[in-house]
């Protein structure tokens, strides 16, 4: 019902009223320079992962393109690798393989043509490739968000979401005046209710998953995350009159395992 872009501002901008009382009553915690590079890269980042999972959703049938995004999974890990210094390890280099293999599998009908064909399709579809470069800016946000949340004192999770928030906020308006003119406002106007909706929600989540990076690790709270493959299959059938086939239910199981693979090893 509207453009990727007026959905992503409404996500970050219209909660933003409900949250100033919380962030008075908790109080203004203190920061440190990580928390800026931590708040600030994880604006921009996310800025671009969200709008352009946005617009792999309203352009693709859901049960085509969500299960990729298990590969969150292996993007999580080489940046743990390259940024972490962590080591390469049995268990999740077997994870990683899982998540290959499901990707695979996602597309296996169309190997009869050509055995490389289901590989080919993830960077054939528009879709897809948007979903993938989403995914990838995603995994690097985690870890922003991770040192963005660490680096106030004392924690407090409401107060990184409303300042990333608001610059993500003031990104997204520049970006509709220059783009979309006046045209997003009759937009927002008619689907006001709809976006409020979305917006609470999405403000849930994102509390209950800053809250997790306190006590849990980032790759553990994003392997737990990859569960909701399974709930949004099934509501898409619910809601969306989506009928995933058998290759993407066994596609998903098996990436979810891969998941797990790397955050057990």
């Amino acid at each position: 019902r509207v453009s990727p872009a007026l959905l992503s501002w409404a996500l970050f901008t219209l909660p933003l009223p409900i949250m100033i009382p919380f962030v008075m009553l908790s109080g203004i915690p203190a920061i440190n320079t990580l928390f800026l590079i931590g708040v600030i890269g994880s604006s921009l980042t996310f800025v671009f992962a969200k709008t352009l999972f946005n617009g792999a959703l309203k352009n693709n049938i859901v049960s085509q393109i969500l299960p990729l995004t298990a590969f969150a999974g292996l993007f999580s890990y080489i940046f743990g690798l390259i940024l972490l210094s962590e080591s390469l390890r049995f268990i999740p280099v077997l994870g990683l393989v899982a998540i290959v293999a499901g990707a695979y599998i996602l597309n296996a009908d169309q190997a009869r043509e050509d055995i490389f064909r289901p590989f080919k399709l993830l960077f054939n579809t528009r879709g897809a490739l948007l979903l993938l470069a989403s995914i990838i800016l995603g995994s690097l946000t985690v870890i922003l968000d991770k040192m963005g949340v660490i680096n106030t004192f004392p924690k407090n999770p409401i107060f990184v979401i409303i300042c990333e928030q608001v610059i993500q906020s003031a990104f997204m308006t520049g970006y509709l005046i220059k783009k979309e003119g006046r045209i997003w406002i009759p937009s927002l106007k008619r689907n006001f209710n709809l976006l409020f909706l979305n917006s609470l929600l999405y403000l849930a989540i994102s509390f209950l998953v800053l809250y997790a990076y306190i006590d849990g690790p980032a790759a553990l709270v994003t392997g737990i995350k990859r569960l909701q493959i399974f709930i949004a299959l099934t509501l898409g059938i619910i809601f969306l009159k989506d009928k995933p086939t058998k290759h993407a239910w066994i596609a998903t199981i098996i990436m979810i395992l891969g998941v797990l693979m790397i955050k057990l090893g």
